[in-house]
C-alpha cells in the first residue's frame, strides 16, 4: 500500500513546481492549501492591480481586491523578479515580499516600499513616478539603477529632476520620456568630473514612442570641450552608433555622449557613460566618408525639397 506522502515532502514539492499551477492549487484544492502556504513561493514577474493578477505573464481575473488578498496572505516568503504594483491596498499588510525589480507605477514609493522584505535592497532596478514621490532622494540609496518617469510631461518636475541628477549619491539613472536640455546636460557632466564618478556609470535617456538624439551639440561641445570622436571596434555594440563626442574626464577615464539603437520598441537611445580611456578616437577615412555622405545626402533632399516649392508657386 502506498504511503501518503507527509507535509514536508509536500512542502518541498510546491517549492519547486511551477508558480501558476501552485496558484490553481491553492484556488481549487482546500486541504492542500496549509502546506502550499508554508512553501516559499518563487515567481518570475507579478503585476498587482485591482482586478487582476499577473503572474508570469499569465493574467487572473478577480472580482475584489480581497481575493487577490486571499492568494497572497499567511504565505511564509515570495520571492519575485520582477515586481509591478499598480494598487497596493490589494496586499496583505503582513506580507513581505523579495524581489530584485520593483515598479511601484503611479503609487508614492513610500506607500509600496514597507511590502518589500529589506533583503532586498539594494534593488537592481527601482521604477518611479516622480511625480507621486516627492521623497525620493531619500532613497537613492535603494538601487543600482533608478528609472524615472513622470505622469505628465510639463516640466513641473525639472528641479527634483536635476537634484537627482546632480546628487553625489545617485545610482545610474534612466529618464524615460523626461529630457535633459543643453545647460542641464554640460552641468551634469561637470558635475561627474566633480564627483569623479566611476567608470560604468551611465544616465540613459529613452521614449517610447520617439528616437531620442542628442541635444544640442553646438552648446554641449563648447561648454564644455567636447570633441566628436569615433567608438573603436572592440567598444562597438550591437546597434550603437559610432560617432559620439568625448568630454575630457581623468587620466583613467572619459565622458561619452552617444546613441544605441536598444530601447522601447526599437527606439534610439541617449546615453552618458563613463569608459575607460581609449575608448574612442579619431575615426578613420571611411568614418569621414561616410559623415560626408550623410551630409551630401541631406543637401540633395533640402535642394529637391525647395525645388518642389518653387514649382508650386510658378
Amino acid at each position: 500500500m502506498t504511503k501518503p506522502w507527509t507535509f514536508l515532502s509536500l512542502k518541498a514539492v510546491f517549492e519547486y513546481m511551477d508558480g501558476n499551477k501552485r496558484l490553481e492549487l491553492n484556488s481549487h484544492c482546500p486541504a492542500l492549501r496549509s502546506v502550499e502556504l508554508s512553501a516559499p513561493l518563487n515567481l518570475q514577474s507579478v503585476t498587482l492591480e485591482n482586478d487582476k493578477i499577473v503572474v508570469n505573464n499569465v493574467c487572473y481575473k478577480v472580482k475584489s481586491t480581497e481575493r487577490i488578498k486571499t492568494i497572497l496572505d499567511g504565505r511564509k516568503e515570495v520571492r519575485v523578479e520582477f515586481l509591478k504594483i499598480r494598487n497596493s491596498s490589494v496586499l496583505p499588510d503582513n506580507l513581505k515580499i523579495r524581489t530584485r525589480s520593483l515598479d511601484s507605477g503611479d503609487i508614492d514609493l513610500e506607500v509600496v516600499l514597507p511590502f518589500i522584505k529589506r533583503t532586498s535592497f539594494p534593488l537592481n532596478e527601482l521604477r518611479v513616478n516622480i511625480s507621486k514621490t516627492p521623497n525620493l532622494k531619500e532613497y537613492l540609496g535603494f538601487t543600482l539603477t533608478l528609472i524615472l518617469f513622470e505622469t505628465n510631461n510639463d516640466g513641473e518636475n525639472g528641479d527634483l529632476v536635476r537634484s537627482i541628477l546632480y546628487d553625489r549619491k545617485s545610482p545610474n539613472i534612466v529618464l524615460e520620456n523626461i529630457s535633459l536640455s543643453s545647460n542641464t546636460t554640460v552641468t551634469l557632466i561637470q558635475n561627474w568630473k566633480n564627483y569623479q564618478k566611476d567608470i560604468g556609470t551611465v544616465l540613459t535617456m529613452q521614449d517610447e514612442y520617439w528616437d531620442q538624439d542628442l541635444p544640442d551639440l553646438d552648446e554641449i561641445l563648447e561648454a564644455s570641450n567636447g570633441r566628436i570622436v569615433y567608438f573603436y571596434d572592440s567598444i562597438i555594440q550591437n546597434k550603437m552608433d559610432r560617432r559620439c563626442i568625448s568630454f575630457p574626464f581623468n587620466e583613467t577615464s572619459e565622458v561619452i555622449l552617444y546613441t544605441i539603437r536598444d530601447g522601447p520598441n526599437g527606439k534610439r537611445r541617449t546615453k552618458l557613460e563613463v569608459l575607460p580611456i581609449g575608448s574612442t578616437g579619431p575615426g578613420t577615412l571611411f568614418d569621414t566618408f561616410i559623415d560626408s555622405l550623410s551630409l551630401f545626402i541631406v543637401v540633395l533632399l533640402l535642394i529637391d525639397l525647395l525645388l518642389l516649392l518653387l514649382c508650386s508657386l510658378i
